[in-house]
């Protein structure tokens, strides 16, 4: 169809998403998508994302809803293959009931197709696209949405894990937010036992070496508490004999400038 282009969504993510072992950007994914609907011709194309509230337009062609546009939600066509999980193929308008005739003379098409995008094994958005000639649809085409299904559910995945919209599974009558499409690794717990006062302590009557001993232990115990200081930050001997071998040969080189310099007045 000659000037009609792909409408879709803005999105915040232009980041390539792994699919298969091809690397798709959101632009390269509707791109696939406007081409088989303008290689049909198609009349219209959709594609609806779930949600809590039923199935909004994201992407639009030709004389189809606008994005934004909530996708009707009675239609046998449309709860079939979110139920099934299968492509749901309609051959000709008039004679299939699944379509409301209304709904098809409205929208000037006597052919259509819905494919499924599934994540988890649950159809989280659809594919709708609609042909204006009866029997319109090839297995070709329906191959090629097929791809496309797998590339926009790889975005929606990718969106998902890095905090965009929950991705919604379930039928249309109770629709349910799925767990994470990543798993996160749950944090490791520790276990931190509450020290005891060091005056709750019970201090035994003991001879002089033992209160030694138990000073000791204080101090020890004062370490802990507080902290010790890196071993980067000691000043340990072998750092001092640096820092001084450093300083004789400054003092030596600079004596040697001075010395030249007198020899040579």
């Amino acid at each position: 169809m000659p000037g009609a282009g792909i409408k879709q969504q803005q999105s915040e993510s232009a980041n390539p998403t792994t699919v298969g072992d091809l690397q798709k950007t959101p632009g390269a994914v509707m791109s696939d998508f406007e081409q088989i609907c303008v290689a049909m011709p198609a009349s219209g194309a959709v594609i609806a994302v779930r949600d809590l509230a039923g199935l909004l337009c994201t992407v639009s062609f030709g004389d189809a809803l606008a994005v934004g546009s909530r996708l009707p939600t009675d239609s046998s066509f449309t709860k079939q293959c979110i139920e099934t999980g299968e492509v749901v193929l309609c051959d000709d308008t008039e004679s299939d009931p699944r379509i409301h005739l209304s709904v098809a003379t409205r929208g000037s098409f006597r052919s259509a197709v819905t494919v499924p995008i599934q994540v988890q094994g649950a159809v989280v958005a659809l594919i709708e696209v609609f042909s204006s000639q009866p029997f319109g649809i090839y297995p070709g085409t329906i191959a090629g949405l097929k791809g496309v299904a797998k590339s926009f559910a790889a975005l929606m995945i990718f969106d998902a894990s890095n905090g965009g919209q929950p991705i919604i599974g379930g039928s249309l009558d109770r629709p349910t937010i799925l767990p994470s499409p990543i798993a996160k690794q749950e944090p490791t717990s520790v276990v931190h036992e509450e020290p005891v006062p060091v005056a709750e302590q019970p201090i035994p009557i003991a001879d002089p070496g033992t209160a030694v001993e138990h000073e000791n232990q204080e101090d020890i115990r004062r370490t802990v508490a507080t902290g010790s200081p890196l071993l980067s930050d000691r000043p340990t001997p072998t750092r001092v004999w640096i820092i001084s071998a450093a300083l004789l040969l400054l003092l030596s080189l600079i004596m040697l400038f001075l010395f030249r310099s007198a020899s040579g007045n």
